[in-house]
């Protein structure tokens, strides 16, 4: 797959995940709600599992990865924020969060061939999972981790 931003946009995956993973596993240390902790928890995983899967698919096509310098370290003063402030504007941060990230992923989907569209629907949907997790648990919906779950069950 060639596009001007393709190496970009792929780079961008590692990004999210390192700085998702870390974003989440400190607002879950700092969550005295154990329903929410369980919630970023939930988050985390996804976050974890979609790495593996950028890591594999690396391997898998033969490209370098290239370690994202200062992804970590941004996910944990932002974890630290959203782990301390209310709900609602954490799941509001959330989602905004999401949009430029989806951007990129949607790129990566809409460009793909045949033997990698898998991976980058995945990738995408992943994104979309979390936005509609936001979205219903500021709508106090119940089920907002239905989306996220579905992925991590594949």
């Amino acid at each position: 797959m060639t596009y001007p931003q393709y190496q970009k946009d792929l780079q961008r995956i590692h990004e999210s995940e390192v700085y998702g993973r870390a974003v989440f596993a400190t607002a879950a240390r700092l969550t005295l709600n154990a329903e929410r902790k369980a919630k970023w928890l939930t988050l985390q995983a996804l976050e974890e599992e979609t790495l593996a899967r950028y890591l594999a698919y690396m391997a898998r096509t033969g490209q370098a990865v290239i370690e994202p310098k200062g992804w970590e370290l941004k996910g944990y003063a932002e974890g630290l924020a959203l782990g301390l402030m209310p709900w609602k504007l954490a799941m509001w941060l959330v989602r905004n969060a999401t949009k430029p990230f989806q951007e990129k992923f949607l790129r990566l989907k809409q460009n793909s061939g045949e033997a990698e569209r898998e991976f980058f629907a995945y990738v995408y949907a992943h994104e979309k999972a979390l936005e509609a997790f936001a979205v219903r648990e500021l709508a106090n919906e119940p089920g907002s981790l239905k989306a996220v779950e579905s992925l991590l069950a594949r």
